[in-house]
This record gives structure tokens, C-alpha cells and sequence, in this order.
């Protein structure tokens, strides 16, 4: 992972939905998430905000690991899905989606992904601003 590998990435977010995601004890879990930006590029860093309230929050402060997902225009339905329109177990349902460097599950339809390890925790009201190091990262689109 290099600085011009997460610059190419971050090149290609243009919207500022994304969808989180996470693995724990051999469970997969994301949600839609709008607050998200990068950091740095030397070492690659991006912040997500999670609402201490929904689920993912202890899944990604448990695992220590998430994986930032950019959507297309057209993956309306899956950051909709991912909104808590569906429940949880079914978010997944018949979405193909692999692993990068961290485990967390990486949408195979997304426009580009950044795998991230969980390296400082901040409490920001009813959030937690989670600062992840980048492992790996792809422009998929």
C-alpha cells in the first residue's frame, strides 16, 4: 500500500455514501454510512463516524477492523438496503462480496474499497469517529 494507491482511490469518491462493513466472530455486518472522509496518504488513513446506537458500532469496535465501500449511482437499493430497510441477517442476502487484508466483507459491485485496521477510537456525541489504517485498496470500476 503506497500513498499514490490511496490517492487513486480516494480519486474516485465522488458521493459520500458508502457502506461500512465488518466482520466478528464469524459474522459479516455493514450499514450505510454518509460521514466518512480521508486522513492521510503517508501513512493511509480515513475516518468513519458510527452512531454508538446501531449494531455495526460494537462489531467494528470488538473486531478492531472495517472496510469502506463506494457505491455507484445505481447501487441505490444497496445503500438502501444497508439503511436499515432490511434487517440485518438479510443485508448480505445474494450480494456477492469477498475479502481484502482485514476479513471485512468487500462488496464485489462496488466502485472501489478501502480495507481498514481499527488504530484510534474518539468519542464525538452519540458517535464514535473511528480512524482505520489502510491495508489494502482497489478501484474496482
Amino acid at each position: 500500500m503506497t500513498p499514490d494507491d490511496m490517492k487513486q482511490v480516494m480519486r474516485r469518491w465522488a458521493s459520500t455514501v458508502t457502506i461500512i462493513t465488518t466482520k466478528h466472530d464469524g459474522l459479516i455486518y455493514g450499514l450505510t454510512a454518509t460521514a466518512f472522509s480521508s486522513l492521510a496518504v503517508d501513512p493511509p488513513m480515513v475516518f468513519v463516524c458510527i452512531n454508538t446506537k446501531t449494531r455495526t458500532h460494537p462489531l467494528i469496535n470488538a473486531s478492531g477492523i472495517f472496510c469502506v465501500n463506494f457505491l455507484t449511482p445505481e447501487m441505490q437499493s444497496i445503500s438502501d438496503r444497508f439503511a436499515g430497510r432490511m434487517p440485518d441477517t438479510e443485508r448480505f442476502a445474494g450480494l456477492a462480496h469477498h475479502v481484502a487484508a482485514t476479513g471485512a466483507p468487500v462488496l464485489s459491485d462496488a466502485l472501489a474499497y478501502l480495507d481498514c485496521k481499527v488504530v484510534e477510537r474518539h468519542l464525538g456525541g452519540d458517535h464514535t469517529i473511528f480512524i482505520g489504517q489502510v491495508l489494502a485498496a482497489k478501484k474496482m470500476v
